[in-house]
């Protein structure tokens, strides 16, 4: 049984989200992010663009170069799968984005290169060190994102920060 995020059946949306960019890196959690996206839009009447940004070494050897073709095709099909998962009527488009600067730095130019109104994103739900260390793709999108960021959390990584406190 499907549950309503937004409205109960036959209610108009308050949410007016024309554009949801749904990044991925094709991970489980990803995955989850996307289905609430496709949740989000069928509620809202919103197109999906799925994203994913493969990020190349800023000094990479030559060999590396040789291999960008490879990245580029293995990315696009892996997306093509992800997207079969849409309904082609929320699905505006499928992109993948490659170079040296960060993945943060590309979704957030995605978001104002394409106008998107809202991002769902993964969180992978790594340990508190690691993102002390680190920070997460997702925290960080928080912080710089230009619109409105929905974070899916996996169940048990819910459950886990529910047993740490």
């Amino acid at each position: 049984m499907e549950t309503a995020i937004l409205k109960t059946p036959g209610e108009k949306s308050l949410l007016q989200w024309k554009t949801i960019l749904a990044p991925t890196d094709f991970s489980e959690p990803s995955k989850e992010a996307v289905k609430t996206a496709i949740r989000l839009a069928e509620q809202c009447g919103a197109k999906i663009i799925l994203l994913h940004v493969a990020q190349l070494p800023a000094s990479a050897p030559a060999e590396a170069a040789l291999n960008v073709d490879e990245i580029v095709h293995a990315s696009r099909e892996s997306l093509e799968e992800m997207a079969a998962s849409i309904p082609a009527a929320l699905l505006r488009d499928k992109l993948v984005r490659m170079g040296t600067q960060g993945v943060v730095e590309n979704i957030v130019a995605a978001v104002r290169n394409l106008s998107a109104d809202l991002i769902v994103i993964s969180t992978h739900g790594d340990g508190r060190l690691k993102r002390a260390l680190l920070g997460s793709t997702a925290e960080k999108v928080v912080r710089r994102a230009p619109c409105p960021v929905l974070v899916v959390r996996r169940k048990e990584d819910l459950s886990e920060t529910n047993q740490n406190e």
